[in-house]
């Protein structure tokens, strides 16, 4: 037993370049499963409802359509605003670390920096929850008849909004499924503005907490 070495700390505060930008990717990346999960549900929901729906009640298909899709991006602000209030915790730790780095005081370990607030990320992670439109709709483009059902059940948000417009006789939609790929900037604006949002909020909350200890100090100095 007393020969044992001591088990190695990870330290994670310390990353090269190309382990931290590995890191985002796969922060990014994790970050963007739940409201894409949303949005899928939203999407299953929304294929759900015009199925039901008869094809006289275009307009109650549509109202009942785009209460689905704006659904999807509540959820998606919803989470990343949370995202960004959480990162932006998360750099000031870090800020915190590397200025006691500065001095000789190793104190964050297991500080992670790829969680850190950084002002893109927001829309990145925007970019990564609309990929399967980006995919699907330039391959629906080519093969529409094969890539339809596919597109329907996981970015239906995207392309039925699009079939609202009629289809052709062949099967067929009347507009290019690439349009579809406008709706792209529906989650990305969503997810950049919501991560903003949460960092400031998160920002003034700090700012707040210093101010209001900063006047109990002074009122107990007056004491």
């Amino acid at each position: 037993m007393l020969n044992e070495r001591p088990k190695k700390v990870k330290n994670y505060s310390d990353p090269t370049k190309w382990q931290l930008f590995w890191r985002i990717q796969g922060e990014c990346w994790r970050r963007m499963v739940t409201p894409y999960l949303m949005y899928l549900f939203m999407s299953l929901l929304l294929l759900s409802v015009q199925a039901i729906i008869p094809d006289e009640n275009s307009v109650v298909e549509i109202v009942l359509g785009v209460i689905c899709i704006l659904g999807g991006g509540f959820f998606n602000a919803h989470l990343l605003y949370h995202t960004g209030i959480l990162h932006y915790d998360n750099f000031i730790t870090g800020n915190i670390h590397r200025r006691n780095a500065l001095y000789g005081i190793q104190s964050g370990g297991d500080h992670r920096p790829e969680r850190e607030f950084r002002p893109w990320e927001g829309f990145y992670i925007g970019l990564l929850i609309s990929l399967p439109v980006l995919i699907l709709g330039i391959f629906a483009h080519y093969f529409y008849s094969v890539a339809s059902l596919f597109f329907m059940m996981f970015a239906g948000w995207a392309i039925i909004p699009i079939a609202w417009f009629g289809t052709a006789e062949g099967g067929g939609l009347l507009v290019d499924p690439l349009w579809s790929l406008l709706f792209m900037i529906m989650p990305i604006l969503i997810s950049g503005v919501a991560y903003l949002v949460g960092a400031l909020v998160e920002k003034r909350r700090k700012a707040n907490g210093a101010a209001h200890d900063e006047k109990i100090k002074e009122a107990g100095k007056k004491k």
